[in-house]
């Protein structure tokens, strides 16, 4: 017979080595993300797109949902990083690390950070409802429409652990990026089973696009597009290099032989979004089984059909309320007829490809009973 103390310490040894055999299974082949009550992450989306197409709208459809994990922008870390950099220099990193994001290694991120000591260190942080909420933040609840200036002063000295913490709590992660400027980079991350992501490939006119540009400090971004190293860039040079990525995009998607599942790709059109955002919601909601909730589907009527121009709540997540079929058209009010033909030089292919018909004259322009847009159906009939 052994003594007591002796069989314990056996017992002992054998807890000890069972529990090291155990960690390090867990860091060699790390259980798959947990999402709440323990399920498994079913859904990775990327919203994909460029400068000014409506993509920060479309994101916040799916951020107010209580079980979407959102980041805005990521990406721009990368390019902010590498400074000054050939855009197809840093797509290879910059896919690297949206692959890191989508399994919530958070941690990949602090690569393209001078400090990351806060939650407040990544970009955009408070437009994210996960980060002003539960267990990143106790500003709101999970299921609240959220107030960006009180997520910033009440959530900005989190630690920015919380933002991996709360990631893998969630069953969808939905990321927007507008700076990958070429799909082919990403086939890898689509082919993943995996990783289960789709994309939705957000295009709007180019000429609302160039209209919208107007109003907004991109210099850092157009630098490195049109290759100068200075903020004066030639306006003309980076938006028919937006435009080309576009079609460069969906050419890439559509190639034959498939390169990955049809059905992990989806083109939107924004002015076919803003004839009815709600009915998309529901679509998108359903085919990435996610539930609409009677709040968010009150909020997506709010601000998009609501003849007020302006919230009272400055700080909500969608501070302008215009009609949304009205916004689409807002580039025919503001684009003198020369400039709409510089842009519809520009980006003839990208018209083309995607349903934009030309205007001719300045009669044109100004007639707003002249549909620019090809109808969706025939649009899709020819796509």
């Amino acid at each position: 017979m052994f003594p007591r103390v002796h069989i314990f310490r056996v017992c002992l040894l054998i807890l000890v080595s069972a529990l090291i055999i155990l960690y390090w299974e867990r860091q060699l082949c790390p259980v798959p993300d947990q999402g709440p009550q323990g399920t498994r992450v079913k859904t990775r989306l990327l919203i994909l797109s460029t400068w000014r197409a409506g993509s920060s709208f479309v994101g916040q459809l799916f951020n107010q949902n209580p079980d979407v994990f959102y980041l805005v922008e990521p990406i721009w870390h990368v390019w902010k990083w590498l400074t000054m950099k050939q855009p197809y220099i840093m797509a290879l990193p910059a896919r690297n690390l949206l692959k890191s994001l989508f399994l919530c290694n958070i941690k990949d991120l602090t690569s393209y950070l001078y400090k990351d000591d806060f939650i407040s260190d990544l970009i955009m942080w408070q437009e994210s409802r996960a980060l002003c909420s539960p267990p990143a933040c106790n500003a709101f609840q999970r299921s609240d429409i959220i107030d960006k200036v009180i997520c910033t002063n009440h959530c900005n000295q989190v630690p920015f652990q919380k933002i991996e913490d709360a990631c893998r709590t969630y069953s969808h992660i939905v990321v927007k990026a507008v700076r990958f400027l070429d799909l082919k980079v990403l086939y890898p991350l689509l082919r993943d089973p995996s990783l289960n992501l789709t994309i939705f490939h957000l295009v709007r006119d180019p000429r609302a696009i160039f209209s919208s540009r107007q109003f907004i400090s991109l210099n850092y971004s157009n630098a490195i597009l049109s290759n100068s190293k200075n903020s004066e860039t030639n306006d003309n040079i980076v938006m028919q290099k937006v435009c080309d990525a576009q079609v460069r995009i969906y050419n890439a998607a559509m190639a034959s032989p498939p390169p990955f599942a049809r059905d992990r790709y989806r083109l939107v059109r924004f002015e076919d979004l803003v004839q009815n955002p709600l009915d998309y919601v529901k679509e998108w909601y359903q085919a990435l089984g996610l539930t609409m909730t009677s709040k968010l589907q009150s909020w997506v009527y709010d601000i998009t059909s609501s003849h007020s121009e302006t919230i009272p709540e400055a700080g909500l997540l969608m501070p302008i309320r215009r009609v949304s079929k009205r916004t689409a058209k807002y580039w025919r009010e503001k684009l003198s007829f020369q400039k709409v033909q510089e842009v519809q030089h520009l980006c003839r292919e990208n018209m083309e490809v995607f349903g934009y018909h030309p205007v001719r004259s300045e009669e044109e322009l100004k007639n707003s009973l002249l549909e620019l847009v090809a109808p969706q159906k025939s649009f899709q009939e020819e796509h």
